[in-house]
This record gives C-alpha cells, structure tokens and sequence, in this order.
C-alpha cells in the first residue's frame, strides 16, 4: 500500500509539474551570476548522505564562494524516489540538478524537467575527455530522443553474485560466462541445503530481490530474449513469451525449493554474509555493503545465457533541471560529479568507490588494479563493452507506476496466491493502462 500511495501522487502532480517548469523555471540556456546550487538527491541511507556532502564540499571547495545547499529525499526504491521528487517539485521547489537513473529519465524530459547537455557536450573541450573515456552504452542511457540528458557518473549491471565459501564446501567450481540456465539451476540446487538435518532447508541456492525490477525479474526477461515494454515503451509486453519464459523460471525455483520468496535487498545482503544464500543478482553496489562488514567471501559472474544473453545496465548522474538559475554552474557540477579526481578519489578505500561502477572506464581499471573486491570486477565494465546492453533502462514517464504495477503481480505470483498466466494477463492490463493512459 505504501508503494500504490506514492504511485497515486505521482499521477496528481504530473500536471502540476509541467506547468511548474513551463511558467517559473530558467529555459537553461543562459547564465547568472548566482553561485548557488541546490542538489535533490536520493536519501537511501548513510551512503548516500555521506557521498552528496563530500561531493557538496568539494565543489564549494573547488569553486570559492560557491553554496551546495543538498535536498535528501525519501524513497524505498527509484520509483518512491521519483514520486516524492515529483511531489515536491509540485509544491514549488525548485532544486538546480537532481540524482537521477536511466529509470528516471523519460519522466523528467517528458514533462519538461530536464536541460539536454548537446550543446555542452559539443562546446566544452573538456567534454571530450568524458565522452572519450566512458563506454557509448551508458551515455545513451541518459537519451531521450535524440537528447542526452546528463553525464551519468555511476551506473550498475546486474551480476551473479556467489558465496565462494558456500560453493568450496559444496565442492563446485565457480560459475563460468558462458553458463545457462540449466547450469544455472543445477548450481543452485547443489547448493541448496538442510545443513542441521531438521527436515527443514536453510541455505538456499538462490534468490532475487522482490522490491524493485532491476536486481529483480528485469535481467531473466532481458536473457529470455524480452522485455516489460515494447522497444519505444508506447505500450507494454508483460504477458508476451519472454516474460512468462522468465518468470515461471523463477517461479519453478520456488516450487521446487531452490529458492526462498524473493525478499529486500537488505535482507538479502544479510542472508548472503550469513551462509543462507549462495546466490543473488545485483550490481555494483552490494559490495558496498559487504567490504566494509568485512565480508570478502564472493565473487561475481554474468547471469547465465536462456535464449540470449543482454547486460541489463542502469546510469545514474546529477542532470540539470530546468528550474536550474545558473544551468553552466549546474554543468560544472556535473562535470565535477564525473572527473577523474573524484571518479579515483575512492579506490583503495571500503567502498571503492562509492557504491556503484564508476563511468569512466579508466577509473574502472585502476579498481580492478588495486585488487579492490570482487576479484571478477572486470565483468562490470566488460558487459558493456563485449556484450549487447539492455540500455537505456526501459521505463516509462510514469515509472512509480510502472514499478509498483510489476512488483504487485509478480509478488502475488510468486507467493502462489495466482499463476503465472492470470498474474502476467493481468499485469499486461493494468500496465497498459498505465503506458497508455487508457
């Protein structure tokens, strides 16, 4: 109910936002001589309070009698995120750049939020470095017809990631890339346990997450050969082949006792530490949380081949709204969030860096240099750059919508509480009408 709660604002306020960028925001194609900024960003924990203040401080620093003023905003997932962005820009608040994800972009163009960065991206010699040094796959996950929106400056993929304690007591071998999912199966029941004999199981080979899309049925679907959405995302596919393929895999893991139900990540972050997973799909960001605990028994590995094989891959950057009053002091932030100063700031420490794959792929190779956990971590940066990428994210402008929908009926389908077919058909329903508006 939270989730459906936040989705209903999202839909009261689109009007209101657009009319709001229309008649009280800048066009951001001129300057000031303001040297303020305020940074809407995504308040997912410490992580993130931390990461915006030293990014805050560090451009003050850099730009003397510049203010970073930082708004956290709530959110259990990027559509919470977006439909609280959206509610306060509706209520008159007006930040200069938003975090944002390749989910989120679509929504912000489509109704007038964001400034395209075309013309700083041809005009700025320094945008050249950027553009040189991050792969094409990951810019074009900011574009919007025609348009890319922001520099991301961190994205994910989704990875196996592995227990290798569990897999060595199991006597296994690591996974290999060119695994499918048969080998995938046949891992994960191997692994699959009662390890104290009372008839119950309590090491799982796998699980996935079940409160967002993207760790969660997205990269099955992707593997299947589909997708939630047909390829302009006018309308919507949930209940074609791939999707049923993809989810009654899923739902067969369940049936058969390989799998748990799907859980939070943070569960799932916790159960993996502790010996009752084996494995899970995530990006870069887990190991965020498993350096710092100590935990360094993992590893990661491209998800396992069904009919073909797509890396499923998201952005994230800083893009300039335009309610932004100095859109070219919002574009040296940018800049700022993606240069190589702050891009290798991190590496060698515990979160190394940050909790997602940095964009430039110079940056990305002196992670894997510094022996920085996961020793697999040239996977990241490979799978977009040796394998086709689902990119950009496949979301509509009404992603809390869109995500909440998807989460609602696969969670009934995977509780057993509906099958696949009715679940899927009434998903495809529901999730036109919410593409569509019809």
């Amino acid at each position: 109910m939270k989730r459906t709660t936040r989705s209903i604002a999202a839909v009261v306020v689109t009007a209101a936002i657009a009319a709001t960028a229309l008649t009280s925001c800048s066009s951001g194609g001129s300057s000031s001589d303001t040297k303020s900024l305020n940074v809407a960003y995504w308040d997912y924990g410490k992580g993130a309070e931390d990461g915006n203040q030293a990014l805050a401080d560090g451009f003050e620093k850099a730009n003397p009698g510049t203010t970073v003023t930082l708004t956290p905003i709530a959110g259990d997932n990027w559509g919470g995120y977006y439909a609280n962005l959206a509610t306060l820009i509706a209520s008159g608040k007006k930040p200069d750049l938003t975090f944002t994800a390749s989910e989120g972009i679509k929504f912000l163009a489509a109704n007038n939020l964001v400034v395209p960065i075309n013309d700083y991206l041809n005009n700025d010699p320094a945008a050249k470095t950027f553009k040189d040094d991050i792969a094409p796959a990951l810019l074009q996950s900011f574009g919007y017809k025609g348009d890319i929106t922001a520099l991301p400056n961190g994205w994910n993929d989704m990875v196996i990631y592995y227990n290798t304690k569990l897999f060595d007591a199991a006597g296994l071998p690591y996974p290999k890339s060119d695994w499918t999912w048969d080998d995938f199966k046949a891992t994960a029941k191997a692994l699959t346990k009662d390890t104290n004999g009372d008839g119950t199981t309590d090491q799982y080979g796998f699980t996935w997450a079940g409160n967002e899309i993207f760790p969660g049925i997205l990269p099955w679907v992707a593997n299947a050969g589909g997708n939630l959405v047909n390829s302009d995302v006018s309308d919507a596919t949930a209940n074609s082949a791939p999707v049923v393929k993809a989810v009654t895999y899923l739902e067969d893991l369940i049936t058969e006792g390989i799998a748990p139900a799907p859980a939070p990540m943070s569960d799932i972050f916790t159960r993996f530490e502790g010996g009752q997973v084996a494995m899970f799909g995530g990006g870069r960001w887990p190991s965020a949380t498993f350096l710092p605990a100590g935990f360094t028994d993992f590893d990661v590995q491209l998800y396992p081949t069904g009919d073909t094989y797509q890396t499923v891959a998201g952005a994230a950057g800083y893009a300039i709204l335009t309610s932004a009053v100095n859109p070219d002091l919002a574009w040296e932030f940018q800049k700022y969030t993606v240069s190589a100063d702050i891009q290798d700031s991190e590496i060698g420490t515990a979160t190394a860096p940050r909790d997602s794959i940095p964009s430039l792929r110079s940056t990305a190779e002196k992670t894997v240099a510094a022996g920085i956990p996961p020793k697999s971590g040239q996977l990241f940066y490979d799978s977009v750059d040796k394998y086709p990428a689902l990119t950009p994210f496949p979301a509509p402008a009404k992603y809390s919508e869109y995500e909440s929908t998807v989460l609602r009926y696969t969670q009934l389908i995977f509780a057993g509480e509906t099958s696949v077919k009715d679940g899927l058909d009434s998903l495809q329903t529901d999730l036109s009408a919410v593409i569509t508006g019809k």
